[in-house]
């Protein structure tokens, strides 16, 4: 797996641009999101989420737990995306929680999440055109919030929920991936 290097997109760590094509789209729409990522998701990096969170073997984390310990960054509370009740009966555990767990700082869970087909199947226009997914559960106002995930694709997923949280009046929303897809 390789790291994601500084120079990359200033939005979301893709390769290749100081802006790339999704961050200038979502930019347009008038959302901007800061995603840092930690790793790009090269061959080693697709293994590993097959295993991790589509074979059922959590553990599998802890590879990673050194470096989510050194993520510093200045919020009030950490969200893992949350899955709909139907995904976690179907996976016994949400994959998000689990590397926000190895991240230093509070975690809150202000969101819910309604079922919808995955989005790993998805076209991106499909991901950008399905409804918003996320529901506000518990109040945010004035926080600072870093939403994480696994994977950043497309962007669509952490945009939804960021902008849930903003229209409930978080003051900032940026957010931690695992991987960046390229």
């Amino acid at each position: 797996m390789k790291f994601v290097k500084s120079g990359e997109c200033a939005d979301c760590g893709k390769p290749g641009r100081t802006l790339c094509a999704d961050c200038v789209r979502w930019r347009l729409k008038g959302e901007k999101l800061v995603t840092r990522t930690l790793y790009l998701y090269d061959a080693a990096g697709k293994d590993f989420m097959r295993r991790f969170k589509f074979l059922g073997d959590p553990v599998l984390i802890e590879v990673f737990r050194s470096d989510l310990k050194q993520v510093r960054m200045k919020v009030d509370w950490i969200v893992p995306l949350p899955l709909s009740a139907e995904r976690i009966a179907d996976r016994r555990y949400n994959q998000s929680a689990l590397i926000a767990k190895r991240i230093r700082g509070r975690k809150r869970n202000p969101l819910s999440r309604i079922d919808l087909p995955a989005s790993s199947g998805l076209t991106k226009a499909e991901r950008e055109g399905r409804e918003n997914p996320f529901r506000l559960e518990r109040p945010c106002a004035g926080k600072r919030i870093l939403l994480v995930d696994d994977v950043y694709t497309t962007g669509t997923t952490l945009h939804q929920a960021a902008s849930v949280l903003r229209a409930a009046g978080a003051a900032e929303v940026c957010a931690l991936t695992l991987f960046r897809s390229v």
